[in-house]
């Protein structure tokens, strides 16, 4: 039988206590209720740029007959803003000509007001042989688009500001464009020309506009990025490593 020496005994003695109390202590821990934290909402807030897109529209074709005695008249008026330009069309075909259809043709007229008062004029002989003709007259406001942004929203809000946003140009908006076309008879005889009334024509109008299209911009994180769904106990009982650190564990 081994004898033990008396610090021995009370190392031993020491050691069996501190185990009683960390068994005790283990027995009765109670781990506490997990409360369950949301993490922060985390926003983006997002400056847009807005880049201005040429849009073209063509209105409805007319379709008319302009006497020689009695020029067609009509106008327009655009509900769009940011009007880049305005084209006006002209096509006929001449319906009454002479000698192979080189002599007899029709000189046919487009006249355009614009807002200035001022009167642009085209005008063209039908072609030989095809009899056809065409004028074209364009009227450009050379506008210019701003540079615009949009700061501190979403996609969904930058949308929505943009369509509620008045057109940084209106000056030809819901304004009267008169127009005329007129019909000068090319026949020279008279028994021709007498039978000649006029001439159809297509007349066909189209604009451009600049429509704004927002474009993604910078980036800036308003919310926090913290892990917070974290489950790890942050109290964990010190008995076991005490006992370990107590250098005791050697006896046990």
């Amino acid at each position: 039988m081994i004898s033990l020496k008396r610090n021995d005994k009370i190392i031993i003695l020491v050691a069996v206590v501190v185990i009683v109390i960390a068994g005790v202590g283990i027995a009765m821990y109670t781990q506490p209720p997990e409360v369950y934290t949301p993490p922060p909402t985390s926003t983006t807030s997002q400056s847009f740029n807005v880049s201005w897109v040429q849009r073209n529209v063509s209105l409805d074709t007319i379709n008319g007959f302009a006497g020689k005695k009695a020029p067609y008249t009509g106008g327009i008026q655009i509900d769009q803003g940011n009007i880049i330009s305005i084209t006006f069309n002209l096509s006929w075909v001449d319906d009454h000509t002479t000698f192979l259809k080189r002599f007899g043709l029709d000189r046919i007229t487009l006249a355009v007001t614009t807002l200035d008062g001022d009167l642009i004029q085209m005008s063209n002989t039908s072609a030989p042989k095809t009899r056809m003709g065409t004028d074209t007259i364009t009227l450009e406001s050379h506008i210019s688009p701003p540079i615009t942004t949009i700061k501190d929203v979403d996609e969904t809000s930058a949308q929505a500001q943009l369509s509620k946003q008045p057109p940084f140009d209106d000056s030809w908006m819901n304004r009267n464009f008169s127009f005329t076309v007129s019909d000068k008879i090319g026949e020279k005889r008279i028994l021709p020309r007498l039978l000649d009334k006029g001439n159809t024509f297509t007349l066909e109008i189209s604009y451009s506009y600049y429509q704004g299209v927002i474009q993604p911009g910078q980036m800036k994180p308003t919310g926090g990025d913290g892990d917070t769904n974290s489950t790890e106990d942050p109290f964990e009982p010190p008995y076991m490593s005490m006992i370990i650190s107590t250098g005791c564990g050697r006896f046990v």
